[in-house]
């Protein structure tokens, strides 16, 4: 296998009609003929050694069915995600295999990259155990484009003896969530829970445990929400963990999880955060010596009961100028097949998006669940300007933080929503 990774910076180049893919020579999979002698794999990330390991061993598995291709794996770095793919699509040498970030898959749709594999997934035994939300976003007018890989879902991290010694049961509401933080930060002198502006992800899931929606679609239009009462209400709550119960540090407001909240909790600084599976190994990075006694409990809604969850994470797809269709379809059974989804699952922290892949680790096993319970922010090809350009979602919340009115940031989100949606 040969690996190679894209330079540091890349050129933005506009978006233009077509991309290149595969290899014109001995290159008729796509219709069934002989394999292809190369398949050109994209994956997002710097890449590892254990990375690298593990797809060593899923090509080793693609070659049972194809010997003659040589698969080529290029790491694009995320941040350089966008341009990478604008020069693809711009004309120039494009994937037959793609990792994709599943909020992004909408807009390869609209522009026309992703190959049609609805004949393919139809014909795929093991799609059936594929997560039919995340499924759902990457289907388009009665067609699929792309399969769902993994996904990241948060959870809240808290420490067992902690709450032991403090007779706390995990919350199963907003109310037993404020009571805990608080009984957290009066007895442990840190503070009670970590809330960041800059956690979408984690936001949404507090609106939607309210019956509220970032947008809804009526008459195939997309409908800001945010202004509504559930919605409100959610943001003020969240919000009011740092300005008003005063249970969460100010010294998140702009930033995310990583820049902060993960390293304080490993630390035994900070008495809950919000995040996902991926992090037990990170948060081990920083310190394990308390890593025994870290568990999570599911994001609760305000009445009561799980608040659904956003999967964040990755889609796998065929580039639609591919000439190596077939063979590049066969790849991505294999390395989403229940023994290589199951040791990525394993690597790599994210959820499979398999109902019959969970983790080996026990202390993980509950993200397998709360994953049941996924929802998707709209499935518009906006979303990404909305939510990663624009930073709505985490302007307000920084802003409403820092003592601006909630509804007034709301109406303006609001605002953004209806335009940047419908895009």
């Amino acid at each position: 296998m040969k690996y190679i990774k894209v330079a540091a910076t890349v050129a933005a180049i506009a978006l233009a009609a077509a991309a290149c893919g595969g290899d014109d020579k001995d290159d008729k999979s796509g219709s069934g003929g002989k394999d292809p002698a190369q398949l050109k794999v994209w994956m997002m990330g710097e890449g590892t050694p254990e990375q690298t390991k593990f797809l060593d061993t899923v090509e080793t598995e693609f070659k049972q069915k194809h010997p003659g291709t040589d698969v080529q794996i290029k790491y694009v770095p995320w941040p350089q995600v966008a341009t990478t793919f604008q020069k693809a699509a711009a004309g120039g040498e494009g994937p037959d295999v793609t990792e994709l970030g599943n909020t992004d898959v909408q807009s390869h749709i609209e522009q026309g990259s992703l190959a049609d594999i609805s004949d393919k997934y139809s014909g795929w035994a093991d799609g059936k155990t594929l997560n039919k939300t995340a499924l759902g976003n990457d289907q388009s007018g009665g067609k699929t484009y792309a399969v769902p890989w993994y996904g990241g879902v948060r959870a809240i991290w808290y420490r067992t003896d902690w709450f032991k010694e403090l007779n706390i049961q995990p919350p199963k509401n907003w109310t037993e969530l404020s009571a805990a933080a608080k009984k957290l930060q009066d007895a442990k002198k840190v503070p009670g829970i970590g809330v960041p502006s800059d956690q979408t992800n984690a936001l949404v899931s507090f609106i939607w445990g309210n019956g509220g929606e970032v947008a809804t679609k009526d008459g195939g239009k997309w409908a800001g929400k945010l202004d509504q009462p559930q919605a409100v209400e959610a943001v003020n709550y969240y919000t009011g963990l740092v300005t008003k119960e005063k249970v969460a540090p100010e010294k998140y407001i702009g930033k995310n999880e990583l820049e902060g909240p993960q390293r304080d909790f490993a630390l035994g600084k900070l008495g809950m955060y919000i995040d996902g599976s991926w992090s037990l190994k990170e948060m081990k990075k920083i310190s394990s010596k308390d890593a025994d006694k870290w568990a999570v409990f599911p994001i609760p809604s305000k009445a009561g009961g799980n608040a659904p969850v956003m999967a964040g994470g990755s889609d796998l797809a065929v580039w639609k100028d591919s000439k190596s269709k077939d063979a590049a379809f066969d790849y991505i059974t294999v390395l989403n097949n229940a023994k290589n989804a199951a040791a990525w699952a394993d690597y790599s922290g994210f959820s499979s998006m398999r109902s019959d892949v969970k983790f080996s680790d026990p202390k993980l096993a509950v993200f397998t669940e709360i994953a049941g319970n996924t929802k998707f922010t709209p499935i518009s090809s906006g979303w990404g300007e909305f939510e990663q350009a624009k930073k709505v979602l985490p302007n307000a919340m920084k802003a409403i933080m820092q003592g601006k009115s909630a509804d007034a940031e709301l109406k303006k989100a609001n605002e953004q929503a209806n335009a940047l949606l419908n895009q």
